[in-house]
């Protein structure tokens, strides 16, 4: 087994608006490692999710970062998706709420800090512009990093119709 790289073998770069189909990807290998094998259901996903984050990308409401290998190629990405929403009391004069989402890392890449890099540009990035939460929905192997990097449980439920 390789030794992991060290981090400054990687560099971070903004995803561009010709990177939607790396972001689609990386959303559906997500899906995929959660557990979720149904062919259609992950193709309808990708499907259905393209001209959202397109129409993201263009108007600079998804904002995204890729760690890249020494050899130009993608080895994990995470990103922002910042939508209207009504506030509330963690941040009552926020009228916009920042999610984090699609944070993925490829296999042979895993267990090098790419994700918490990654992460932590995420939320940089929002205490820059004055975001007081950042939210995300956590895989049960995601969960540990964000818990470690200060994020905690909610109160959110869910009702599947």
């Amino acid at each position: 087994m390789n030794a992991p790289a060290p981090l400054a073998a990687f560099t971070i770069r903004n995803v561009e608006p010709e990177d939607l189909e790396e972001i689609l990807a990386h959303r559906r290998l997500m899906f995929e490692d959660m557990g979720y094998s149904d062919e259609i259901m992950l193709a309808e996903i990708v499907e259905s999710s393209r001209p959202r984050i397109r129409k993201y990308l263009a108007e600079k409401s998804y904002r995204g970062w890729f760690a890249l290998a020494s050899d130009g190629r993608v080895a994990a990405g995470a990103g922002l998706l910042i939508t209207e929403h009504v506030s509330g009391p963690l941040s009552p004069s926020q009228t916009r709420r920042a999610y984090l989402l699609n944070v993925y890392t490829y296999a042979e890449f895993r267990r090098q800090g790419l994700a918490r890099q990654l992460t932590q540009r995420a939320i940089d990035w929002c205490q820059a512009e004055g975001y007081k939460v950042l939210w995300l929905h956590a895989s049960e192997y995601g969960r540990p990093l964000y818990q470690s990097m200060g994020f905690e449980q909610t109160n959110e439920m869910k009702l599947i119709l």
